[in-house]
């Protein structure tokens, strides 16, 4: 009797040792198929955009159209005033009648001529937009390459709710319509890569000026004999 209690006692404790080392077994297999936690970094877009110096660049070109668009209205609004003077002047009235026609026709074209042209800045300020943006996906994939990121996020959470007062749109339902539209409520600022992401671009934009004025042509000369400088390469748009 007492033989088959201690055959029974040690039955059931190898039963049970075999099924911790299986427990233990599915428990180290499990860990080991399980995969690796996602790397997650962060960024505040707006901050990278304003410290861009493809920003910068684009902007010197806009400028100076915009200045060039100016300078012709301007031009083009003298002569019309001019033509318009000129009616005071007329000798009868069949002159007078030609004068007011064409300064009607005049009118009319610098009117399109207008829209055309702010149809053409608003373009290149588009395509500004649109190259950054290209740009900043192109390096974060970069950068997530070189520093092991799985993702990286725009972090929209940086800044509170913006109410603006004068707007027509309710109170209640800016600050809603805003909640919704955010993604993210908190972010470590240890995993913020913003710096990373601005030095990374503004590096490669300075190596690609570079290689682009090394391959250029020499400076044409300019009037008086003095050396044009360089052109600065203009950001190349979609």
């Amino acid at each position: 009797m007492s033989n088959q209690r201690t055959f029974a006692g040690i039955f059931v404790a190898a039963i049970a040792g075999a099924m911790v080392t299986a427990v233990s077994y599915n428990a180290g297999a499990s860990a080991r198929m399980a995969p690796a936690p996602t790397r997650v970094g962060t960024v505040d877009l707006v901050k990278v955009i304003e410290r861009l110096n493809e920003r910068s660049d684009w902007e010197v070109q806009i400028t100076a159209l915009g200045k060039k668009v100016q300078d012709e209205f301007t031009a083009k609004r003298k002569s019309v005033e001019e033509l318009a003077k000129t009616m005071e002047t007329a000798a009868n009235d069949q002159e007078r009648m030609g004068i007011r026609d064409k300064l009607a026709f005049e009118q009319l074209q610098m009117e399109q001529w207008e829209k055309i042209k702010k149809i053409e800045v608003d373009r290149e300020r588009a395509l500004m937009w649109q190259s950054m943006y290209r740009n900043v996906r192109a390096e974060s994939q970069k950068l997530a390459d070189a520093e092991g990121w799985d993702v990286i996020l725009v972090n929209d959470g940086v800044t509170d709710i913006q109410l603006q007062r004068d707007s027509k749109v309710p109170l209640e339902s800016q600050a809603q319509e805003q909640i919704v539209r955010r993604r993210v409520l908190f972010a470590a600022k240890s995993i913020d890569v913003t710096d990373q992401l601005v030095v990374r671009m503004n590096n490669a934009r300075g190596a690609t000026a570079k290689s682009t004025t090394g391959d250029a042509v020499a400076p044409a000369a300019a009037p008086g004999g003095a050396v044009a400088p360089a052109p600065v390469p203009a950001p190349a748009p979609k």
